[in-house]
């Protein structure tokens, strides 16, 4: 491959910096003496002056001329004369002759002829076959359908009577275990019923009153006249319970259901907060929403709120009913409730939230 080289070998380096003044490969170049070269320069006149020497020296130069012939060429100065101009002639299309004309129209409407009667023939005929065909195809599905049915009944028994079954009144085959563990679910209903002033789901009913007031209205259910403890009684009296059936497990544990109705708690402080809206405006009572510190109301305002409150408690109704299951353990050889599943169940149906 061929090398590029910048320098040879046998070639020293020049230092830049220290080196003379370079040598030409012609030698000194040749000054031209100025002065004798401007003596034998012609003078010239200013552009457009008569006795001025020209800029163009004269020289011998004369204009070439025509040949003998008789062309003249036009002159520029003289009027031009003004040609008429040529008149094109319209170019018309060929014409065919009027008998072939005449031959081909009546050729096209004979076509057009036939198209139209196929088409009437194929709209006639043709809805008469599809009619007969899709009455074939939904004679053919429907007999299929019959047969399949006649074979499931064959193999699985009629159950047409299957959709008047009244699953509400459905209770599954029970045995010892499972009556058992039904009986004791009725029977911590009944006691908690029977003893609602107190228990923990008393407390849990009560607590919740007194956060939604303040929560609502900015004052605790004491400064408005309520109280918790009657109404968390009330509410777990007006428990209603329908036992329906249990499953018993193998591994000691079961699950019971009951119909469960309940008086709705959250619903009765949203219509006690309604019905004393205006009276707690009127009276600026904001609680803990006024901007200068909460008002205690007066005991005669504590005793309005508190028939108010009564009077929205008294007109609640029992929820309806709804299945509810229930957690037991069986402790001992007996069948026990789970408290605290008892108590986030009944939690629930009374709509502590």
């Amino acid at each position: 491959m061929t090398r590029f080289r910048f320098s040879r070998s046998d070639e020293s380096q020049v230092d830049p910096f220290n080196a003379g003044e370079p040598e030409l490969p012609g030698g000194e170049p040749v000054l031209l003496d100025e002065d004798e070269d401007l003596d034998s320069q012609v003078e010239y006149a200013p552009h457009g002056e008569p006795d001025g020497t020209p800029h163009k020296p004269e020289d011998d130069y004369q204009a070439p001329t025509t040949r003998g012939h008789d062309y003249d060429a036009p002159s520029i100065d003289g009027p031009r004369k003004a040609g008429r101009p040529r008149a094109r002639r319209p170019r018309t299309a060929p014409t065919a002759p009027a008998g072939e004309v005449g031959a081909r129209t009546e050729k096209d409407r004979r076509v057009v002829t036939r198209a139209i009667v196929l088409l009437v023939i194929v709209v006639s005929f043709g809805s008469s076959l599809l009619s007969c065909a899709a009455g074939f195809v939904s004679a053919a599905v429907e007999d299929a359908g019959e047969a399949v049915e006649g074979l499931g009944e064959a193999l699985f028994g009629d159950d047409s009577d299957s959709g008047n079954v009244d699953w509400d009144a459905y209770v599954p085959e029970q045995d010892a275990d499972d009556e058992a563990a039904t009986a004791a679910l009725v029977a911590r209903l009944e006691a908690l019923v029977s003893t609602p002033e107190s228990g923990q789901l008393h407390d849990v009913a009560a607590s919740y009153l007194d956060d939604k007031l303040y929560d609502l209205m900015g004052y605790s259910a004491d400064e408005l006249g309520v109280d918790t403890d009657a109404f968390a009684t009330w509410a777990l009296g007006g428990i209603t319970f329908e036992p329906e059936y249990s499953y018993a497990y193998s591994d000691g544990t079961a699950s019971s259901y009951a119909k469960i109705g309940a008086p709705d708690a959250n619903e009765i402080v949203w219509a006690f907060h309604d019905a004393t809206s205006d009276y707690r405006y009127d009276n600026d009572l904001w609680g803990s929403y006024g901007e200068e510190g909460a008002t205690t109301p007066t005991e005669e305002q504590r005793s309005y709120l508190c028939a108010v409150f009564d009077e929205v408690v008294a007109a609640a109704e029992v929820q309806s009913p709804n299945s509810t299951g229930f957690d037991l353990a069986l402790v001992d050889g007996a069948w026990v409730v789970d408290e605290q599943d008892l108590v986030e169940e009944l939690e629930s149906a009374l709509d502590l939230y």
